[in-house]
């Protein structure tokens, strides 16, 4: 590419061109923004306009006056052109990062279906490749969007269930005060099976944090793990923490409040987390819970990582996130899902035709990878292992050897739990969260988790039909209360 250059007009205007070609107008590019900015076809009202190859900010009043209060976000083909131009938000090209991945990041799945997305044309072609590239980015970023809009909508009534179920019964809880020891998180990727006979061997150095898959082979090498993290609405998650209802990891379990939980669980210590939003936040709230801040991710070793960055300042070790397909098991065995699979194995339906799949890539493992190659920890993550050939980099997460843990692993000062009851009567809960539940009907972060689908919809729409989403609501809100209803009806 030769030399951008950014000149001067007699009315000292400034103007781009590359090659010759200008990209904007040399006399007016400001009138030549406003009937840009006048012939863009927009159906809905859009809360963010993301215009990608605009060069510099002619266009950006001209947007505020036709949209009003939105956000203005560019996508900067060349970084000579980055910093001169009141964004909000800058993305500089790069063929090699993710900038789908990084307009998600910054925008979320709401803010993204509310987006208008438009090119400023004149450098379509001189940035061809930029800007075909940026578009099918913009597409992944869009189409992952109405994906987790469309599980958010799916999984509405589930996690708010489990959320109703949680300030029902869970009444021994704790907090864990923040430390400045080694954390070691263990996953289940088969790397963690290398690590096992260290985790055992330094046990006493680090504090030990176990997602729910990776409780089964923990045990099995006699291992008991200091927190279990699970944060999955769902049956996996669910079904591997039943492994420790029959065995003896009697340790606190740290859950949001959506998650999936056996109401065994409530009679054990349960640490809250909160995301900060939705049903949830505000049943914890009205309830009385001391909860602590967790961060929402794709996946649990996302939380878990920005969860072990607030409770210690020392370093923090990941074993077993491989965020890759492998041969033969996915996991390290032994592994509940497994075990309950195993025995549907016979003739014509064989254990290895039932595990091929993990051989392949899948647009879930992809989109955990790329999250954790797009984040920049500070240097303060690992992933470790006994010298495992991982077929993957994580980004700013390096990888080390025990060795590198022996030597940058002081023993220090390990986070520690703080226990609260909390006391009351089951009649009594009944009635608040009842009262909490229908309060809060026409709050519009209750319609956003409720109601996914329907709250982008009304951010879109200058009209709404309100009668319609507040039967949608009452309708959701009799559903996720529907038992406690029940019994209190029964009385």
């Amino acid at each position: 590419m030769e030399e951008i250059k950014i000149e001067a007009n007699k009315n000292g205007d400034l103007s781009v061109s590359v090659r010759g070609i200008r990209l904007c107008s040399a006399y007016s590019p400001q009138k030549e923004a406003e009937r840009f900015v006048e012939n863009l076809q927009c159906s809905f009202e859009p809360s963010t306009v993301v215009i990608t190859g605009p060069c510099l900010d002619y266009v950006v009043e001209p947007l505020k006056k036709r949209f009003g209060k939105i956000r203005l976000c560019a996508v900067q083909y060349a970084s000579e052109l980055a910093g001169k131009a009141a964004w909000d938000k800058e993305f500089i090209y790069n063929p090699d990062s993710n900038l789908a991945e990084e307009l998600y990041s910054y925008l979320g799945e709401e803010e993204i279906c509310g987006t208008l997305f438009c090119s400023w044309p004149p450098s379509e072609k001189i940035f061809n490749e930029e800007y075909r590239h940026t578009w099918d980015e913009i597409k992944t970023a869009v189409i992952k969007s109405r994906n987790v809009l469309g599980t958010m909508s799916y999984f509405a009534k589930r996690w708010a269930k489990n959320a109703v179920n949680f300030c029902l019964f869970s009444h021994k809880n704790a907090y864990v005060q923040k430390g400045n020891s080694a954390v070691i998180i263990c996953a289940s990727g088969r790397s963690l099976e290398s690590s096992i006979p260290y985790i055992k061997s330094f046990r006493k150095k680090f504090f030990l944090i176990a997602l729910s898959s990776a409780l089964s082979p923990l045990h099995c090498a006699g291992i008991i793990p200091d927190l279990i993290l699970s944060t999955d609405g769902g049956y996996w998650a669910k079904k591997h923490l039943s492994f420790s209802l029959f065995n003896d990891f009697d340790v606190p379990l740290a859950i949001p409040v959506e998650a999936a939980c056996f109401k065994k669980f409530y009679d054990r210590t349960i640490i809250p987390l909160s995301y900060g939003d939705g049903c949830g936040e505000s049943l914890l709230k009205e309830c009385g819970y001391v909860n602590m801040h967790a961060y929402r991710n794709g996946t649990v070793s996302g939380t878990a990582a920005l969860f072990a960055m607030d409770i210690t300042d020392g370093p923090i070790f990941f074993c077993g996130l491989d965020l890759a397909p492998s041969k033969g098991f996915a996991h390290t065995q032994p592994n509940e899902l497994e075990n309950e699979n195993e025995s549907s194995d016979f003739r014509l339906r064989t254990k290895e035709t039932r595990i091929v799949p993990s051989t392949f890539e899948s647009p879930a493992l992809s989109t955990y990878l790329s999250w954790f190659q797009n984040q920049d920890f500070h240097g303060r993550i690992h992933r470790l292992s006994d010298r495992f050939k991982f077929s993957n980099k994580l980004g700013s997460t390096d990888d080390v050897d025990w060795t590198y843990f022996e030597n940058h692993a002081s023993p220090g000062r390990k986070p520690n739990f703080v226990y609260k009851n909390n006391d009351f009567k089951i009649d009594e809960r009944k009635k608040m969260i009842v009262s909490t539940v229908y309060a809060h009907m026409k709050d519009p972060e209750w319609i956003k988790n409720a109601l996914p689908a329907d709250y982008v919809v009304m951010r879109r729409q200058k009209k709404t039909d309100e009668n319609a989403l507040d039967e949608k609501m009452k309708s959701f809100c009799d559903e996720i209360l529907r038992g406690i209803l029940s019994s209190m009806e029964k009385k």
